[in-house]
């Protein structure tokens, strides 16, 4: 598991020139999950003044449970990205570099290495849904018995919408008159 790239060439090189990667590895999500995500797709590394500015789409997989029905569910997620990552040391001198502006910006380590499964844990975990679902008509589950809806009605009587209680009470009223 690594997606890192040795940049030292292309920092030589001016800005604007350009490397392209195929990417098919696995990157771990989560790190209470034991289980790796595999990603795939194709990447494109520009050098920049202050570094290297990738633009990478990607896909993946990821297993979830659906937020209506409960089943199991493998969600196919596409993840595009365009981040930047700023050198930290002078190429030729190895002199520090200062830092970004930004904290939270990514960097390319002393040895010239730009790891990009941070970026692609971090773009993999904004990609997913809120709530996922199996299908987008899912029925879900009947709300007292816990039947799938998505196999079949369930036994339950209709629940009467109380919204319409003061109507019926006054339909009732008027049929008394």
């Amino acid at each position: 598991m690594s997606l890192r790239y040795n940049v030292a060439t292309l920092l030589r090189e001016p800005v604007g020139s350009t490397r392209e990667y195929d990417i098919d590895d696995r990157v771990l999500i989560d790190d209470t999950d034991e289980e790796s995500r595999r990603v795939g797709g194709h990447a494109t590394f520009l050098r920049v003044t202050d570094g290297v500015l990738v633009t990478a789409h990607l896909e993946g997989i990821e297993p979830e449970r659906c937020s209506r029905c409960l089943q199991n569910v493998d969600l196919p997620l596409d993840i595009d990205f365009e981040e930047e990552f700023f050198a930290s040391v002078e190429l030729e001198t190895g002199t520090p570099l200062p830092p970004p502006e930004d904290p939270e910006a990514f960097r390319i380590d002393a040895h010239h290495m730009l790891e990009l499964e941070e970026a692609v844990r971090q773009f993999w975990t904004t990609a997913l849904p809120m709530q996922p679902l199996c299908r987008p008509d899912c029925r879900g589950l009947c709300a007292r018995c816990g039947q799938d809806l998505n196999q079949g009605a369930c036994a339950c009587p209709p629940e009467e919408d109380g919204r319409w209680g003061a109507l019926r009470q006054l339909v009732g009223e008027l049929e008394g008159s």
